[in-house]
């Protein structure tokens, strides 16, 4: 299924997309008890063995469908207690910032934080303190269940889904000390969209993703091409901590960046700059760079 976190005069609805247009959940719910969940987070905490047959139910029980134009998006997950992020995850985009192929035993983690999200068709604000502001176009796991000590093999059972994300970068701050986060948690620097395709229809080593910057494409990847696999990820991460429903992980991203082009064309992200992440099932994540 895709499910999509949509503002409503101002409050989050669900959105279920089918091939008649988008229903409106929250509002079905409130007019008929049909046990569906009122919000994205309700879905994702009641798990997928759950949410889905109720959302089943309100696709033969819906009368009246949204086009996906008139949707106000927001972002998929809208507060989650962690946004945790494996960095240098495609040998091309390891080869492309460092020069070589050397890639670590195990997976190079950061964090992002809520003030970073940013939905569909929403604008990234450049941070008045870099001058060299990046994309990354990247694949996000949202995390269906509690996990800890999760084994690789087991892994799959503990994602309700699967979304976009854009890590925008402020290469400047991000490289100013040896930890990453002064570059990657700046306001709005992770749109996350447009919408989650439950993991039932998708497969975690199956996915292409690309990425563009005003309409060229500049990155390109599949989730087989990951050093560290999805299910390697979450197992690592619920042995450092404790997973909870809501959980957003970034899996990396292909090359392409601007940081790996040569200096002289390092075109860094200027004020309407439109930035375009696509999965061939989960659909395009667009914004908008303004100052």
């Amino acid at each position: 299924m895709k499910l999509i976190n949509m503002l409503v005069n101002g409050q989050l609805h669900l959105g279920l997309v089918t091939d008649r247009g988008v229903i409106d959940v929250t509002e079905l719910e409130m007019k008929i008890d049909t046990k569906a969940p009122q919000s994205m987070m309700e879905a994702i905490c009641m798990g997928r063995e759950n949410a889905l047959p109720s959302l089943q139910e309100v696709q033969v029980l819906a009368k009246s469908y949204l086009s996906e134009d008139e949707i106000t998006y927001a972002p998929a997950v809208d507060s989650p207690s962690k946004i945790l992020c494996a960095g240098v995850n495609y040998r091309a985009h390891i080869e492309e910032t460092r020069g070589s192929f050397d890639p670590a035993a195990v997976p190079t983690i950061f964090a992002k934080f809520n003030n970073t999200l940013a939905p569909h068709k929403g604008i990234v604000r450049r941070n008045r303190n870099s001058q060299k502001h990046d994309y990354e176009a990247e694949i996000a796991v949202v995390i269906g269940k509690r996990a800890a000590y999760v084994k690789p093999e087991n892994a799959e059972a503990y994602i309700f889904g699967y979304t976009l994300a854009n890590d925008i970068s402020a290469r400047d701050l991000q490289k100013a000390t040896s930890q990453w986060i002064p570059g990657k948690t700046c306001d709005t620097f992770c749109p996350l969209g447009p919408c989650i395709v439950t993991a039932d229809v998708l497969k975690y080593d199956a996915m292409h993703i690309t990425g563009y910057k005003n309409g060229e494409q500049r990155q390109e990847g599949w989730s087989s091409d990951m050093i560290h696999n999805i299910p390697a990820l979450v197992s690592f991460l619920s042995g450092c901590c404790t997973l909870e429903p809501g959980d957003v992980i970034l899996t990396g991203t292909p090359s392409g960046v601007i940081l790996g082009r040569p200096e002289g064309m390092q075109d860094w992200l200027q004020p309407g700059d439109v930035l375009t992440v696509r999965e061939d099932t989960i659909g395009e994540l667009t914004v908008t760079v303004e100052d």
